[in-house]
């Protein structure tokens, strides 16, 4: 049996995961397109948004194993180098296969923070284990500000360094893929105790310092964030006011760190956790809305 006929037999036995699947990821793009709508009611925000997660990691990474990795970049990377692209071979995996289109939709259209913040199996996990530790414990560390914006720029590394040592040793740059968890994961820790053991140091570390694995060393994540270095491409922006710039909000409360100091959003580590537009719309949060609502109040009492 050759790719061709091998991959549709494959999608066809598993023809109503990927309809499930495939509505899933339709949900999370709506709920992007609409997001407008959503986070003025931060309770329905909360709802759709652990929900996403939910499933994300339990029927997405768990049941499906729909995590895409650094290594899938790499064989794509080596098939384009030796010109031939074996789609047969990549759909053999028809969610990862799915996940993979999810994120080149969006990457060009929001960034990378609807895969890494909605989507990514261990992200969702990372994400949903942090909201569990704060209802239990406020104890966090959190890197200076200095130190945070020169280190995200780690995962930039390694993602060119497994690339690029994919050029001359393909099986040395796949098992370097391994700084990703991600295997391990889909395994559900059925590995060597080392892959566990690392497993379980970076998660707790995630944990601690707010998902610092996607902040700093997810290479997919690099990856996925690369085209936002691209000023061309029109990508749709958070809300912002201009006083934005001289607030300090939002910057207090985005746990990835993702707003600089001039009070605009930095794409490549924005994960779209869309806490920052419940603040824009909040008239009694956001210093812009309560003036204006003061104004309109002020204009309406009798002089």
């Amino acid at each position: 049996m050759d790719s061709e006929q091998l991959w549709l037999q494959v999608w066809q036995e598993k023809i109503g995961h990927i309809i499930a699947f495939s509505v899933f990821l339709l949900i999370i793009l709506l709920t992007m397109i609409f997001k407008d709508r959503v986070v003025k009611n931060k309770t329905a925000l909360d709802l759709i948004k652990y929900s996403i997660l939910c499933v994300s990691f339990v029927y997405g990474g768990i049941a499906l194993k729909a995590q895409p990795s650094t290594a899938n970049i790499l064989i794509l990377h080596t098939a384009a180098e030796s010109k031939q692209f074996p789609l047969g071979l990549f759909l053999l995996e028809p969610f990862v296969f799915l996940s993979f289109a999810f994120i080149v939709l969006t990457m060009f259209v929001w960034g990378r923070g609807v895969f890494c913040g909605w989507l990514c199996p261990y992200g969702a996990m990372l994400e949903l284990l942090n909201k569990l530790y704060d209802k239990v414990s406020k104890f966090r560390l959190s890197l200076p500000e200095k130190v945070h914006w020169k280190l995200i720029y780690l995962k930039y590394v390694l993602f060119v360094v497994i690339i690029g040592i994919g050029f001359y040793n393909f099986f040395l740059a796949e098992y370097l893929t391994e700084i990703e968890p991600f295997r391990t994961f889909i395994l559900k820790l059925k590995r060597q105790w080392y892959f566990v053991a690392y497993f379980v140091i970076l998660t707790a570390g995630s944990v601690i310092i707010y998902r610092a694995f996607c902040r700093y060393l997810c290479p997919l994540g690099a990856a996925i964030a690369m085209p936002s270095f691209l000023k061309f491409i029109p990508f749709i922006k958070l809300r912002r006011y201009d006083f934005c710039r001289n607030c300090r909000i939002c910057p207090r409360t985005c746990k990835p760190d993702a707003i600089s100091a001039n009070g605009f959003i930095n794409s490549r580590e924005c994960l779209s956790c869309l806490e920052c537009q419940v603040n824009f719309w909040d008239e009694d949060k956001c210093p812009v809305l309560i003036r204006k609502k003061k104004s309109v109040v002020s204009s309406q009492e009798p002089g």
